[in-house]
């Protein structure tokens, strides 16, 4: 891009007019500066050469200077000052093209394209500024296409970012939910854990005393069962005792029969033994 600098000497003779030595010295010797690339020494130089009154040709190459090292935003300030004190179309539109300059190095080429508009509206002719001015739109109409796509890409992830937030608060809330749904179902087993409890302490003194009560009633029919042992012993004893005598008297009585059988035996035998008085011997008689 071309930066307008106003240094020719010719030039220089036609700005000098009206001017103090001393201004036209420093003057001088800021355009050295400049041509020699000694952009902060020419920027000084322009600077004093002013004395604090309206110079329209040392702001100018002053702002190149600025321009030159790069400190684009005191530039930009230095040539939208000038816009407002160029007393004439053709220092207007040089001003007005090296702010739309100034304006491109900052990448703000909508700034730049405006810039550029208003140096064609006091120089219709300059080629430069037209050339430039396309660029900027070209530049500018890329810009507004990445911005777009910047915030097409900015959206999808704000949407992406919206979608996992979206998706972890679901998730959330279902952990919650299950969470509450464990703590419910770990205080209902509680409370039904309780209430076994309670069951089972009311349960136990009834338990106990059925148990307690089992318990004598066994005792009971043991101590019953033994006795009537006991007494089953006893009356088969008793029996068995009986059976002994009763065998013990039968044989007593076998004997005592016997021995009245042997007697009267005896006495038979006897009496079969002795002879009869009347007895007679009968002969038959054949």
């Amino acid at each position: 891009m071309k930066v307008y600098a106003v240094i020719g000497m010719v030039i220089l003779a036609n700005c000098l007019h009206g001017q103090s030595k001393t201004q036209k010295i420093t003057l001088q010797q800021g355009n050295d500066a400049y041509s020699k690339g000694e952009y902060s020494n020419a920027t000084e130089k322009y600077t004093a050469a002013k004395e604090n009154q309206a110079y329209f040709k040392a702001d100018f190459n002053s702002g190149n200077s600025l321009y030159k090292q790069e400190r684009f935003e005191e530039a930009t300030n230095q040539y939208q000052t000038l816009v407002n004190t160029a007393e004439s179309n053709s220092d207007r539109a040089k001003a007005y093209h090296n702010l739309g300059n100034s304006f491109m190095s900052q990448k703000k080429y909508e700034n730049a394209a405006f810039a550029y508009k208003k140096a064609l509206k006091n120089n219709p002719t300059d080629s430069d500024t037209r050339y430039n001015l396309s660029y900027a739109l070209e530049m500018l109409k890329q810009q507004e296409q990445q911005n777009q796509d910047q915030d097409k890409d900015d959206q999808q992830d704000k949407d992406q970012q919206n979608k996992e937030q979206q998706n972890k608060d679901q998730q959330n809330k279902d952990q919650q939910n299950k969470d509450q749904q464990n703590k419910d179902q770990q205080n209902k087993d509680q409370q039904n854990k309780d209430q076994q409890n309670k069951d089972q302490q009311n349960k136990d003194p009834q338990n106990k005393e059925q148990q307690n009560k089992d318990q004598q009633n066994k005792e009971q029919q043991n101590k019953e069962q033994q006795n009537e042992e006991q007494q089953n012993k006893e009356q088969q004893n008793e029996e068995h005792n009986e059976s002994q005598i009763s065998r013990q008297q039968a044989i007593k009585d076998l004997e005592a029969i016997n021995n009245d059988e042997k007697k009267t035996l005896l006495k038979l035998q006897k009496k079969k033994a002795k002879p009869t008085k009347n007895n007679k011997s009968s002969d038959k008689d054949w």
